[in-house]
């Protein structure tokens, strides 16, 4: 049985193409990356615009990760099968010129390139990088995207808290939903702060996982430590015992998925 499964799979695989893509955009007028009834995603309006490029044939993005509402991406991956007969009507050069063409200004298709029958956007990455940004005095032009600090920022204490959550952790005490079916267990390869030249702080860290609203609370919590709100000593104490924190979520307006890697 598992034998003819197999060579199923396999034949399909022979008559498809599975193409991955690198997108940019803009989420400010998204209600996230994934689809959804009645709202304007990302993936929605890709995957109509590729419809229209592929005269009807229905089309299903994989997304690398599920961006929340008002989320921007500088490199979110995805990737789609389609009939190999289908897309040489069509070609890489002209798809991707023709999807730039169709969707929003706000999405742009970087990359568009042929991947292996078992790249998958999701399950494939080893790792994902988030940034976000947040500055201690106001911003004109870059208002919509830096959150402005309303307290005093210690860049040390800052620098502290990001060594405590690298590594291998529970994130259960920073999680809106207390019941994940995969667990609250995350890898944290790097995390660190650093201030710019224009005065711009940047909260950059990179997992092999990230539960839901998991980058908004950490950067919550350290905005807390490094304004003397919460002492480090408290926060590790109850970060380590998977205790409940006072979580403050951050809003998503300054949050990027920047690196998806594989």
């Amino acid at each position: 049985m598992f034998n003819a499964l197999n060579k199923a799979a396999k034949k399909n695989d022979d008559n498809t193409v599975n193409l991955k893509l690198v997108i940019e955009y803009d989420g400010k007028n998204y209600s996230g990356w994934q689809r959804q009834n009645k709202q304007k995603s990302v993936q929605q309006t890709i995957e109509d615009a590729l419809q229209v490029i592929f005269r009807g044939e229905k089309i299903t993005l994989n997304g690398s990760g599920r961006t929340d509402a008002g989320v921007h991406a500088y490199a979110q991956c995805a990737n789609f099968k389609i009939d190999k007969h289908v897309f040489q009507s069509v070609g890489l050069k002209r798809l991707k010129v023709s999807l730039n063409a169709l969707v929003p200004s706000d999405i742009v298709i970087h990359e568009i390139k042929k991947a292996p029958p078992g790249f998958h956007a999701r399950f494939s990455a080893k790792k994902r990088e988030y940034i976000y940004r947040f500055s201690q005095r106001p911003k004109a032009i870059e208002r919509d995207t830096v959150y402005l600090l309303k307290d005093s920022f210690d860049i040390n204490t800052a620098k502290e808290f990001c060594t405590i959550i690298t590594g291998n952790h529970s994130f259960r005490s920073l999680c809106k939903n207390k019941e994940d079916d995969h667990g609250f267990r995350s890898i944290v390869y790097k995390a660190e702060v650093k201030k710019k030249k224009n005065g711009i702080i940047e909260f950059r860290i990179s997992a092999n996982r990230f539960l839901h609203s998991m980058v908004r609370a950490l950067a919550g919590a350290m905005i807390k430590t490094a304004a003397g709100k919460v002492s480090l000593a408290e926060f590790t104490k109850n970060f380590k015992k998977g205790d409940e924190i006072k979580i403050q979520y951050v809003p998503s307006n300054a949050l990027f998925l920047s690196k998806v890697t594989y």
